[in-house]
C-alpha cells in the first residue's frame, strides 16, 4: 500500500479542518486558522483577506476531491478556489528537493496541492460521496477505486441505503 507525501498528507489535513458529521469547523473564525496554521508549522499572519480567502481555497479543494470520487463538484466552489490559487505568491527553484516555496501559509497550501498533483497523488484523495461525513480520505487501495472514507460506517449505509430502495421498488 502507496503512503501519502508530507505534501499530500498537508492538503489532506486542510480539507478536513471542517468535520461535517461532528459539525465542527476549525475555520470557523481567524483565530482557528492561526491556530491549525501554527499546528502545521506554517509561516505567516492571518488577517481577514487571508482567513476568507482559506475558507474558500478550502472549499474549493474539497469539491475538487469529490469529483475525484466520480461524484458532481459545485464547479462555482471550484471558480473561487482557483481565484484564490491566482494570487498565491509561490516561488519556482530548480531545486529538486524543494522545487516550490511559499512565505504565506495559502501559498504553502497551494504548493502542497502542485506537489499532490506533480506526483500523481491527488488521484488518491478523495471526499466521502456521503454528505452526512464528507470526510477527505486517502485511498491506498492498488486499484485507487475505494470509494468511501469507512466501508464499516459510510458504505455500509449506503449498502442499506440502496437495498432498501431496491426492495420499495419490488
Amino acid at each position: 500500500m502507496m503512503e501519502p507525501s508530507p505534501a499530500t498528507l498537508l492538503v489532506e489535513a486542510f480539507a478536513n479542518t471542517i468535520d461535517v458529521e461532528e459539525g465542527t469547523d476549525l475555520l470557523s473564525e481567524p483565530g482557528g486558522l492561526r491556530s491549525w496554521l501554527a499546528a502545521h508549522s506554517l509561516p505567516g499572519s492571518v488577517d481577514e483577506r487571508a482567513f476568507q480567502q482559506a475558507r474558500l481555497l478550502r472549499a474549493g479543494l474539497r469539491e475538487r476531491l469529490l469529483a475525484n470520487n466520480g461524484e458532481e463538484p459545485d464547479e462555482r466552489a471550484i471558480a473561487k478556489a482557483e481565484e484564490v490559487l491566482d494570487y498565491l505568491p509561490v516561488t519556482v527553484s530548480l531545486s529538486t528537493e524543494a522545487p516550490l516555496r511559499a512565505e504565506e501559509p495559502l501559498a504553502a497550501i497551494a504548493a502542497a496541492w502542485a506537489n499532490t498533483v506533480a506526483t500523481g497523488e491527488w488521484q488518491r484523495l478523495k471526499r466521502c460521496p456521503n454528505h452526512a461525513c464528507a470526510w477527505v480520505f486517502w485511498d491506498g487501495t492498488r486499484s485507487r477505486t475505494r470509494r468511501w472514507c469507512s466501508m464499516r460506517m459510510c458504505g455500509n449505509r449506503a449498502k442499506v441505503r440502496a437495498h432498501a430502495e431496491r426492495q420499495r421498488t419490488t
